[in-house]
């Protein structure tokens, strides 16, 4: 009795985690052959989705004509210890299955990675976790994965990957033995074009933004009447990826301006849009393609500490994993839970949420942008210019606590936002061409700064520059430092906030279209920090 090994996948928080699929057939003895039947048991610690499949994968291989003849066939999901879910796997245990019962030969069949739910008729369907399974696949060193149409073309944008597309059991055995035999599996190279991939390219130029989304950004920042200093601080933001946080009374615009950001970002490079696809895709979230567009996730303020960073056994991803490389915007900051926000020193640092767990650990990708709003008060409007504050110091006081110093210490950019003219915000007209004029001109410069910032130090943004970097790509001369020395003397700074103060005086510098940084741009870059709500 040979085992058969078949290659297949699970998706765990963010990612594809490599299953091996074990079968071992026995036959029924020439006695009781007549009037036994085929008995399945499944072990590997399968969730209620995989125990059912049994029965589906008997009756697609019958109606592909690969009748299993009667015994005891045993599958085994590896490793043993993790609990694996999802109909990733129908497929896997369909061909371990004709594996074990010789119906193929496990020396070619075993090279591929197998990914797709299987219909009682044999079809398959497709599934999410395609450009996820590519890169198991090619971890593991195997020829190429075999899915699903629209799941093989997801797995195609990965540069390298050869996948095999079929739409049944039968176009499955078709295609392994014409690869086989004639080497036709198609491979897939940096900006090939197939007919299921819609026309989707994977290369890692730079993507130009397009007239549609330059008009969709000017029209949201046009919108906002007055606020010209937050949204110079969302300028800032944009150019060089930094956090923000907008603090003001009810009704100011924070929201609208958090909302403005995503649309001032760049549009996502190609390499970028692969990594976004990869994940949404590995959450069971599939785009149908590769992503067009930064996600903007905005969590109430009561979502759990799971809900926003992830966790649970076994992990899922939160809101931060799901902003990955978009926006993440958190209203009424102060009223998120405290284990919540202290949750996110680890991910606004490196771009990671680690979740261990009792026999399990993964690494949740968080490269979020994060822009939050919150009030200078329990009821709004201290320091309003028409409007009374009713809370006492003490209330004042310990609202403010709920916010902690290295929690603040990790945002770059403070920004006081102050109430509109009621004559502003009161006007029915639609923004001048002039203002239009004023939007398209800092859209264009915050797609300048972005450009100069590839162009000198690749894809890594001012904000996520190290010490090291930063004496590289942002030197300060004599005047700008004996500056950042006097306010980090007279403010208190830590060593992450001097760091912090640079990197936003390169984007500055970045948006003026200076190579080196002078002093006013430190200075600006002092001003943006801003004290602590």
């Amino acid at each position: 009795m040979s085992i058969a090994r078949i290659h297949g996948i699970c998706l765990v928080g963010a990612r594809a985690e490599a299953i091996v699929v074990e079968a071992r057939f026995r036959a029924a003895s020439s006695e009781t052959a007549d009037r036994a039947r085929t008995e399945v048991v499944l072990s590997g610690l399968p969730d209620p989705v995989l125990r059912e499949s049994r029965g589906r994968v008997l009756c697609a291989l019958e109606s592909a004509g690969i009748g299993l003849p009667p015994g005891r066939l045993v599958l085994n999901l590896q490793p043993a210890g993790m609990r694996k879910r999802g109909e990733q796997l129908d497929l896997a245990l369909a061909m371990a299955a004709a594996t074990a019962c010789g119906h193929l030969d496990p020396a070619w069949v075993s090279r591929h990675l197998f990914l797709g739910e299987l219909g009682i008729d044999g079809r398959l369907v497709d599934v999410p976790g395609g450009l996820a399974a590519a890169d198991t696949a090619t971890r593991l060193g195997l020829v190429g994965l075999v899915a699903p149409p629209r799941t093989a073309a997801e797995a195609r944008h990965l540069p390298g990957t050869r996948a095999l597309a079929a739409v049944d059991l039968i176009g499955v055995l078709d295609a392994l033995l014409a690869s086989e035999g004639e080497n036709q599996i198609e491979r897939s190279t940096r900006g090939t074009r197939s007919e299921d991939d819609g026309g989707d390219r994977a290369a890692d130029e730079t993507t130009a933004r397009s007239p549609e989304r330059h008009e969709r950004a000017v029209a949201s920042l046009a919108a906002i009447r007055g606020q010209d200093a937050p949204k110079s601080a969302l300028e800032v933001a944009a150019a060089g990826g930094h956090g923000l946080l907008f603090s003001g009374p009810p009704g100011a615009g924070k929201s609208m301006l958090a909302r403005a950001l995503a649309e001032l970002m760049p549009p996502l490079r190609n390499d970028e849009r692969v990594e976004l696809t990869r994940v949404v895709s590995a959450l069971g979230e599939w785009p149908g393609g590769l992503a067009e567009r930064r996600p903007f996730r905005a969590p109430h303020h009561t979502t759990s500490h799971v809900g926003l960073v992830g966790g649970g056994n076994p992990p899922t991803a939160g809101e931060i994993t799901r902003a990955h490389l978009g926006v993440l915007f958190l209203d009424e900051l102060a009223e998120f839970g405290r284990e919540a926000l202290e949750a996110l020193r680890e991910p606004l640092e490196t771009g990671w949420m680690h979740v261990a767990r009792a026999g399990h650990a993964c690494e949740l990708p968080a490269r979020f942008q994060l822009v939050a709003a919150t009030n200078p008060c329990p009821c709004g409007y201290l320091d309003h210019p028409t409007r009374r504050c009713r809370d006492s110091v003490g209330s004042v006081r310990r609202y403010r606590e709920r916010l902690s110093g290295p929690v603040l210490d990790r945002i770059d950019l403070r920004v006081a936002v102050r109430p509109a003219a009621a004559r502003d915000v009161a006007a029915a007209r639609a923004p001048t061409s002039s203002e239009r004029e004023v939007e398209a001109q800092r859209v264009a410069r915050v797609d300048a700064a972005r450009g100069r910032m590839l162009a000198r130090q690749g894809p890594r943004s001012n904000a996520r520059l190290t010490p090291d970097e930063l004496d590289r790509w942002a030197p300060l001369d004599s005047e700008s430092v004996d500056l950042l020395e006097r306010a980090a003397r007279s403010d208190a700074l830590s060593a992450r906030a001097i760091h912090a103060t640079r990197r936003v005086a390169r984007s500055l510098a970045d948006l003026a279209g200076r190579e080196r940084i002078e002093r006013e741009d430190v200075a600006a870059a002092i001003a943006l920090r801003g004290p602590e709500p």
